[in-house]
């Protein structure tokens, strides 16, 4: 393993890693932490993001009730702010908000942080699909339509609190999704589905036109776990181009318990699509727990680790590291109204 873990810090150190979802620092609640029966995983500031060998992530915004209550503001309002913040944060770092393929490339050579600019939830959007236009002009690319509400989007399988919602209570998408799918595609926003239950997933699957992803999530057939999605969802995102991000999350028995388990949950995603379809994605800031093993992003090391377990090539694994993600953005882009 000292070997192992030696020769993936070198490779972490000469490949572009960029991870495919997270939040910034101090956005769980304070109240969670306090009564959390075990500890939370400690934040990442922006500014140590170099120090753990990531060159980036995609940085999300919260749009749905259980960001914005303890503002006392509208979802709108909150994103606007939670927005202004994040991008003065970046600034703060040297980063880059980037806008396209171009912008991770340019940043990695300049050995300067970059950023996608997300929001998860799309309550914020309320009846008002314009409102997607406009958080595109301030730099959003990825949209998560659900999070944990249901919405006028779409439906989810797991609420807030660990609450499993009724069967009877995911309808899917709506024709009002519809619209916002279809919009997000012509903007060239990615929709990240990674809250969504299986009938809205495959509901957007069938509408879309440009590739989808689910940021943060894991094999069903491998652990009944309602954030994680079956196998014929799994092909279907894939098959539009899209990506799997695999989630180190693990929490009071549910999730990936340790780092074999991580490869083995990885390897069935790869035997299912090809490496070509999987990311990592780790909730940075953004979950109550983590697997043995790893801490949070000073451990990413030990991911690379477990990827070379599955039997990936180094060029492999630069793709899941963050290949396949540039791969990603840029064949959105390439559907962008270009401002």
């Amino acid at each position: 393993m000292g070997l192992i873990s030696k020769e993936s810090k070198e490779l972490l150190n000469n490949i572009f890693y960029f991870d495919v979802h997270g939040h910034i620092e101090k956005t769980l609640p304070l109240i969670l932490r306090i009564l959390s029966r075990s500890p939370i995983p400690k934040d990442i500031k922006l500014s140590e993001l170099k120090k753990t060998g990531v060159n980036g992530f995609i940085i999300c915004a919260i749009g749905d009730p259980n960001s914005f209550r303890k503002h006392k503001v509208d979802a709108f309002t909150s994103v606007k702010k939670q927005l202004t913040k994040i991008k003065r944060n970046i600034r703060k770092t040297g980063g880059i908000v980037a806008r396209s393929a171009a912008d991770l490339i340019n940043a990695a050579s300049e050995n300067r942080p970059v950023f996608v600019l997300g929001i998860e939830g799309g309550d914020f959007i309320e009846d008002d699909s314009e409102r997607l236009s406009f958080v595109y002009k301030e730099g959003i690319r990825v949209l998560a339509p659900v999070h944990y509400s249901k919405n006028m989007i779409g439906s989810i399988e797991f609420g807030w609190g660990g609450k499993t919602i009724p069967q009877e209570e995911q309808t899917g998408l709506t024709s009002f999704g519809k619209t916002i799918v279809k919009k997000a595609n012509e903007l060239g926003i990615i929709v990240d589905l990674a809250h969504a239950d299986e009938k809205t997933l495959m509901d957007v699957v069938a509408v879309t036109e440009t590739p989808v992803f689910c940021s943060h999530t894991g094999p069903r057939s491998l652990q009944n776990f309602p954030r994680y999605i079956s196998d014929a969802a799994i092909k279907a995102v894939a098959g539009t181009g899209g990506l799997i991000g695999m989630w180190p999350f693990y929490y009071h028995g549910s999730g990936i318990r340790d780092l074999n388990t991580f490869s083995l949950y990885a390897k069935h995603i790869i035997d299912l699509t090809g490496a070509d379809n999987l990311a990592i994605g780790t909730d940075i800031n953004g979950v109550p727990g983590n697997m043995e093993g790893y801490e949070n992003l000073h451990d990413t090391d030990r991911l690379i680790h477990s990827l070379s377990a599955c039997n990936l090539s180094e060029d492999e694994i630069k793709l899941v590291a963050g290949g396949n993600f540039i791969r990603l953005f840029e064949n959105i882009m390439k559907q962008d109204l270009r401002e």
